[in-house]
């Protein structure tokens, strides 16, 4: 790997890089195309790691977290974010962080087992000083799906599309349409 140890996360100076544009009949249509140009899968069904920081991000994930299992989504969280959904959503999956390999289930295993389909993974930023030992964990997780080819979410607004959009094909196709009906555009 070119950039062994680097995180994955981009920051705002970084995220203009490496972008895709496709075309789509929706916002849907085009994100998908889009997500698997870049090397995205976007399964049907299987598994979700979802790792949230802070309660104010679970909040805003809930309604997503809940329409991705309500899609048959198999959801595996880490202890804080289980708690919290087991209130709320019912029955996930705990995983333990890779930082603790003497628990299991662990994250790590899943990883290599290729038991977890793609992962959201949203940091608290409010706490980022405090907990290093937090910030390690999210970054092995970040570091090892990237090495593994599963899809990080590392975003609110990206998670909430990517499950929209899984919700969209399971009903949907995606369109194909000649390049030249597209040369009239703008």
């Amino acid at each position: 790997m070119q950039l062994e140890g680097a995180d994955i996360v981009l920051g705002v100076e970084m995220q203009s890089t490496g972008e895709a544009a496709c075309f789509g009949n929706s916002f849907y249509d085009a994100l998908s195309k889009g997500l698997t140009s870049v090397g995205y899968n976007l399964p049907k069904t299987g598994s979700a790691l979802v790792t949230i920081g802070g309660v104010e991000n679970r909040e805003k994930l809930l309604q997503t977290s809940a329409l991705l299992k309500n899609l048959g989504y198999k959801i595996f969280a880490t202890e804080t974010t289980a708690e919290f959904f087991a209130e709320k959503l019912g029955d996930v999956t705990v995983v333990h962080k890779i930082s603790e390999p003497e628990r299991k289930p662990n994250i790590a295993d899943l990883l290599y087992e290729k038991k977890i389909d793609f992962i959201i993974n949203i940091p608290n930023t409010s706490t980022l000083e405090k907990y290093v030992g937090m910030l390690y964990d999210e970054y092995q997780i970040r570091r090892k799906s990237l090495e593994l080819g599963i899809p990080v979410l590392s975003t609110i607004e990206l998670a909430e599309s990517f499950v929209k959009t899984l919700e969209w094909l399971q009903k949907n196709e995606t369109s194909k349409e000649p390049l030249g009906s597209y040369k009239d555009i703008g």
